[in-house]
């Protein structure tokens, strides 16, 4: 009879986190929570090292507005706003994927922008703006999986 309750608990176990995965704190909200607002973007400006391997800004622009208007999150205005900053120097790289949302100060009541959740990633490029980009897409994709996951009763999702 234990033999059957061991491996029964461990299928209830596995077959439970993922319900667990998709709760959505109380952190989470105040990271994230925007009721599926649309946001602008913003780009960093670049280092010559990042035109030296062929990286322009526009790519990455091109890369990160595409995702967020394949959830239908872009717009050219607005208080939020995803930033994305890329750094190259030599033969490595940094990205950094923020998203920028209106907080309240309680002390003055003013509401300002404000990064309330962020990715990041570094590592050695080999001289190929293409794999920068991917680390790019990567941050982006994380972010929007992480937004929609958050924000789904308001996305309709």
């Amino acid at each position: 009879m234990t033999r059957r309750i061991v491996p029964l608990a461990a299928v209830a176990l596995f077959l439970a986190a993922p319900a667990s995965a998709e709760e959505v704190s109380d952190i989470d909200r105040f990271r994230l929570w925007s009721a599926c607002q649309p946001m602008h973007l913003v780009v960093g400006s670049l280092h010559q090292d990042a035109a030296d391997i062929g990286l322009a800004k526009d790519a990455i622009e091109t890369a990160v507005r595409s995702r967020l208007r394949g959830a239908r999150l872009y717009d050219n205005g607005g208080l939020e706003f995803l930033a994305a900053n890329v750094t190259v120097g030599r033969q490595a790289f940094s990205v950094l994927i923020g998203y920028y949302k209106g907080v309240t100060d309680l002390a003055s009541g003013q509401i300002y922008p404000a990064e309330t959740w962020s990715t990041g990633s570094t590592g050695t490029h080999g001289g190929d703006a293409g794999y920068v980009l991917s680390a790019v897409s990567r941050g982006a994709d994380k972010f929007v999986d992480e937004y929609l996951r958050v924000n789904a009763e308001s996305c309709g999702r």
